[in-house]
């Protein structure tokens, strides 16, 4: 007997994946990213995410909100590989406590399958939202919006922006799971530099990489605001991005002034606020 009656399908897969020569570089890196974001979501997931066929990997979550908290920080993970993305909200007619997310069934994963066909007929966005309900236009609206903003940043300052949400997170539920998997993490972003480097020919990295313990650093738990979403960016944020980094404070300043990247985590802030509404 499910205790719950709606759940949420995630499926996405690469964007012309076939441009990476190393295949199996490529495969071993989206593979990490797996590991790492299944442990850190580990709370969040009914069941596992993992590979369903070719370059298309799937999972099932409790909530529409911890699906894309998880997808959005996967993709920040995987780097400069492009993702389409189906989140399906729904129930399930198929369901067993000990299978995998591969044999199960029903609106919640046929939602998620057509958002992401969507995707592939050449929708001008890459990730949609399918609860067959009026508001899914509403927060695909947000969610074009706001992929829009961020694809249109630089290389080296998507690297930046990235930085930021490993370095104080509101995308993961618990923070204390970043800093465990520090190692984890540290190794899988050098490799992201090295693929920036072999697929990116304007991408001339002047970045080093230290990510320490003490660059974490705990999210408020204060209350929101009831007037408006408070994202704001942390004071001190930039120099521990400038630190983690080996670059100068002043060019993070810079980066981070010219490209609003207050108001695009305010943005995304407010995406998942709308996703917990429909949950």
């Amino acid at each position: 007997m499910k205790e719950k009656t709606h759940y949420t399908a995630l499926i996405f897969d690469m964007v012309e994946s076939r441009k990476f020569k190393d295949r199996f570089a490529l495969q071993s890196y989206m593979k990490a990213a797996v590991e790492i974001c299944n442990t850190v979501f580990a709370k969040s997931i009914c069941k596992p995410v993992m590979f369903s066929a070719g370059d298309e990997m799937q999972g099932l979550f409790y909530t529409a909100q911890e699906a894309y908290r998880y997808f959005a920080f996967f993709s920040r993970l995987v780097y400069p590989v492009q993702l389409r993305c189906g989140i399906g909200l729904g129930e399930l007619d198929v369901f067993s406590a000990d299978w995998m997310t591969t044999e199960l069934d029903g609106p919640a994963y046929h939602r998620a399958r057509e958002a992401i066909a969507r995707c592939h007929e050449g929708q001008e966005q890459p990730v949609l939202f399918n609860s067959e309900s009026p508001g899914d236009r509403f927060i695909n609206g947000f969610l074009g919006s706001y992929l829009l903003l961020t694809q249109a940043l630089k290389p080296k300052t998507t690297i930046l922006y990235i930085y930021a949400e490993f370095l104080d997170s509101h995308l993961v539920p618990q923070w204390e799971d970043l800093v465990t998997l520090v190692a984890s993490i540290e190794a899988h972003l050098i490799q992201q530099q090295l693929l920036c480097k072999n697929t990116i020919s304007s991408y001339n990295p002047i970045f080093s990489l230290t990510l320490e313990e003490t660059c974490f650093e705990e999210p408020d738990s204060t209350g929101g605001d009831r007037l408006m979403i408070s994202q704001s960016w942390k004071r001190g944020l930039n120099g521990r991005i400038a630190q983690t980094l080996g670059i100068r404070r002043q060019y993070v300043d810079a980066v981070v002034r010219t490209n609003n990247f207050a108001q695009l985590r305010t943005f995304e802030a407010l995406i998942v606020e709308k996703l917990q509404e429909v949950t």
